[in-house]
């Protein structure tokens, strides 16, 4: 394989991550990985160090995009409701368009493959909590929302948006998928000033 280190890292990170979510951390290989690149085993070592290295590098890109998008949106000048809105669909846009990365971040979020490094999700998912938290704090403070916890309403509405991502990604035809708007209006039903 010709071309830059950014690039070769590039590379190996969406190979590893179709490997990890398709085989789990245990069963995938650093063989498999550099086969699907056409590099050795030793440009991943070069590149990353370890298998470990490469999953953590993968997931911690994957939450600074995800915090950088939803940052953005939550230092807009839109209302509270709209910001809260544009983040749903945020995530349902982008577990449809990059089912893996999305895939990836519930496995180690929920630890659903033991044999996944302990990543300190605590650390890297805040800044999502804290942004969401920000904009309930807003809606609180302009009285759209009434008082409450927003850290903890903040997880409430990613608990909300998990379970529809995990609808999406297992896609599970018996349960019906709740619209956007929908899914809005359940949390909001709790918080809403009416």
């Amino acid at each position: 394989m010709k071309g830059t280190a950014e690039n070769t890292n590039k590379l190996l990170m969406e190979a590893a991550l179709r490997v990890f979510t398709e085989k789990g951390f245990a069963g995938a290989s650093t063989r498999e990985i550099v086969e699907i690149c056409g590099v050795t085993k030793p440009t991943l070592y070069y590149h990353f160090g370890s298998k470990d290295k490469l999953y953590r590098s993968i997931l911690e890109d994957i939450f600074k995009r995800f915090n950088r998008e939803i940052a953005r949106i939550a230092s807009g000048e839109l209302p509270p409701r709209t910001k809260l809105m544009e983040i749903l669909q945020f995530y349902l846009d982008h577990c449809h368009e990059l089912p893996q990365e999305v895939k990836l971040i519930l496995m180690a979020l929920y630890r659903s493959d033991p044999s996944l490094p302990d990543i300190d999700i605590g650390t890297i998912g805040r800044p999502i909590v804290e942004s969401i938290a920000g904009i309930i704090r807003d809606g609180e403070e302009g009285g759209v929302f009434k008082e409450g916890d927003p850290l903890q309403l903040s997880l409430q509405l990613i608990g909300m948006i998990h379970i529809q991502i995990l609808l999406i990604l297992n896609d599970e035809g018996k349960l019906p998928l709740g619209r956007p708007e929908e899914i809005l209006a359940t949390f909001l039903g709790g918080i809403e000033r009416r």
